[in-house]
């Protein structure tokens, strides 16, 4: 595969190219930029259209650059990985696991995600840890999503589906965390809660699994603060979690991921519907 081979290249300047692929995504029309254009002018109605068009051509950049981040997530050398990350909060989670204790780390689909996975896993590996599982959708393409399955399995050791609640609990009470980004629009098994002032179908699945399995939620998160440095931040629980409100839970779910994201908010995966399925009688925005 040619991912494979772009992969050996110095990271400097994979990330480089990446960018490079970002502005073209800007200056050629096409449906994600257009989706990209309703999420950031609704999310950021503040700001004047002038500002939301760099903000804009800044999220398309990231975008462009977050492809290549998600190929060396899964090609590129283990040599590639090492300093290129600061870790935030680590010691919270390195007492947790040290203690046979696994959780749910949720995050949020910044441009960085898959990278962050690796970037995180590995520094759990230098300390002797269990690595993190991860939940990921199968790619519709099953040549594809083989080359994928391999190359993960190389830094989380156990990809989930994520319909697979048994094998996920399985996963946390055996003393992993189990990454889980819940983030993305849903049509089942959802809430409607607010995020950022818009009604967002959020999946009720974090909320009742920390409840009825009484399993912790750790939240964290990956951006990029350099040409290829990055930063990630693991936080505190969240005091909602496993409570029996799963709608506040929700929403402070949701407010924490909106507060991450104002931090660098070129890095969202703006090119994601988010906002696909609104309550009855509110009207959509693509």
């Amino acid at each position: 595969m040619l991912a494979k081979r772009l992969c050996q290249l110095p990271l400097s300047l994979q990330m480089r190219v990446g960018r490079t692929m970002g502005r073209l995504l800007y200056w050629i029309p096409n449906k994600r930029k257009k989706i990209a254009h309703a999420n950031i002018k609704h999310c950021f109605s503040t700001l004047d259209a002038a500002e939301q068009t760099e903000l804009l051509k800044a999220n398309m950049v990231a975008t462009g650059q977050g492809v290549f981040e998600m190929m060396s997530a899964l090609w590129a050398p283990e040599k590639y990985v090492a300093n290129r990350f600061e870790i935030k909060g680590l010691g919270r989670l390195k007492q947790m696991l040290a203690e046979g204790k696994g959780c749910l780390l949720l995050s949020c689909h910044t441009t960085s995600i898959e990278w962050g996975i690796r970037g995180l896993n590995h520094a759990l590996k230098a300390a002797n840890l269990p690595v993190g599982h991860m939940m990921a959708r199968a790619n519709n393409n099953t040549q594809l999503e083989a080359h994928f399955v391999v190359a993960r399995k190389k830094f989380v050791d156990q990809l989930i589906d994520k319909k697979d609640v048994r094998t996920l609990l399985k996963s946390i009470k055996s003393g992993h965390g189990v990454y889980y980004a819940p983030d993305q629009n849903f049509s089942y098994q959802c809430e409607f809660i607010s995020f950022f002032e818009r009604p967002a179908a959020t999946a009720t699945a974090p909320a009742k699994l920390t409840q009825s399995a009484n399993i912790k939620a750790v939240p964290w998160f990956c951006f990029r603060t350099g040409p290829a440095q990055w930063v990630v931040e693991i936080c505190p629980e969240l005091p909602s979690m496993g409570s029996s409100d799963y709608s506040q839970a929700l929403t402070e779910m949701n407010q924490l991921f909106e507060e991450k994201i104002r931090q660098y908010p070129e890095q969202y995966l703006w090119v994601h519907r988010r906002f696909k399925n609104q309550p009855e009688g509110v009207e959509g925005i693509y």
